[in-house]
């Protein structure tokens, strides 16, 4: 099973993408593999596993870390401009 998930971020792609890419090796092998890439200002996340419940809990893992850094960085630009 595979999935695909692309977001374009514009200027917050490159710190999220470091941010997903640290993480990318770190997927535990018994629920399947991911790879990040980059084109421009989009990232794409691609999981793959065996099972259903590999792939939910994968990509789970790896959306909420992309809402927690993209929350952060959004957070950390409005805290400045004020």
């Amino acid at each position: 099973m595979k999935a695909l998930f692309k977001i374009c971020l514009e200027e917050y792609t490159e710190p999220i993408y470091e941010a997903l890419k640290a993480e990318e090796g770190q997927s535990a092998p018994e629920k399947g593999t991911v790879k990040i890439t980059r084109d421009g200002d989009c990232i794409s996340i691609i999981i793959e596993s065996a099972d259903l419940s590999g792939l939910r809990a994968l990509s789970n893992s790896y959306l909420l870390l992309l809402h927690a850094a993209y929350s952060s960085l959004v957070g950390a630009s409005a805290r400045v401009s004020l």
